[in-house]
């Protein structure tokens, strides 16, 4: 969801796991919290901390120009996976397999 909401301009909040920390950029495309409790049965004190603490700094900012730039940042990211895709690449290349090349820009496979 942070990738659509961030498409159209929304600063996210997120835990800092997994894809988020990728596409979260702290202080440029929204808020990390910090990790969070994996235990789905209880609610950890410490959790709600860090999801009110992390909410009221957004807050903080809203209607400012630091706002408005996080605004502009969220929607000019490239979310695709063409850097990803490129990185992968290269790692693959680097193996030294024999008859590797990199691909050619636009004949990708889907």
């Amino acid at each position: 969801i942070q990738l659509q909401g961030m498409r159209y301009g929304t600063p996210c909040a997120c835990a800092s796991t997994g894809g988020l920390v990728d596409t979260v950029i702290e202080g440029k495309t929204g808020f990390h919290m910090g990790r969070l409790s994996v235990d789905c049965k209880v609610v950890e004190p410490s959790d709600v901390q860090k999801v009110a603490t992390t909410l009221k700094r957004a807050i903080k900012i809203v209607g400012t120009p630091a706002y408005n730039e996080m605004v502009r940042n969220c929607m000019n990211q490239d979310l695709s996976w063409k850097g990803p895709a490129k990185n992968w690449e290269n790692v693959l290349l680097g193996l030294g397999v024999a008859g590797s090349a990199p691909g050619v820009e636009g004949e990708e496979i889907a």
